[in-house]
């Protein structure tokens, strides 16, 4: 039987966090780097938050587009954990081939990656953040 291992250093599922379609994804990230590189420039920017201010674009985009509450949530999440995933993703031999360091900065990714941040599982760290399953990412890459 094993040990439960102490909450500092493990995950716990976040069941709630249902998946999206790898284009809605897609945007997603774009309205968010767009906000943090000011490229969408916001009117009542005070310089405060501004990676809030990038979820609450997202989100302004999306709403009336048929998704529910739920969707919405989860595609916010899963953008805003998308970044520390391609950290984690350029070193792991399982994944690294669908990311590579762009010349001009950022990074270039493959579709299949895409793909499987869509719909992979997300983790509730210790501190209360959320993140990608690596694990979970390398698996439907196999697939």
């Amino acid at each position: 039987m094993s040990t439960p291992r102490p909450f500092a250093t493990t995950p716990y599922p976040a069941t709630d966090v249902v998946p999206v379609d790898p284009a809605l994804l897609t945007f997603g990230i774009d309205v968010f780097q767009a906000v943090m590189t000011g490229a969408m420039p916001l009117i009542d920017y005070e310089g405060k938050d501004l990676p809030c201010r990038g979820m609450d674009a997202i989100t302004r985009q999306v709403s009336g587009h048929g998704l529910s509450p739920q969707e919405e949530a989860a595609l916010v999440l899963r953008v805003v954990a998308f970044g520390e995933l391609l950290g984690q993703a350029e070193h792991d031999a399982r994944i690294a081939g669908h990311v590579a360091p762009a010349r001009a900065g950022g990074y270039q990714i493959s579709t299949a990656f895409v793909q499987a941040a869509a719909g992979a599982d997300i983790v509730q760290l210790a501190d209360g953040g959320f993140a990608y399953d690596l694990e979970s990412v390398a698996a439907r890459l196999v697939h």
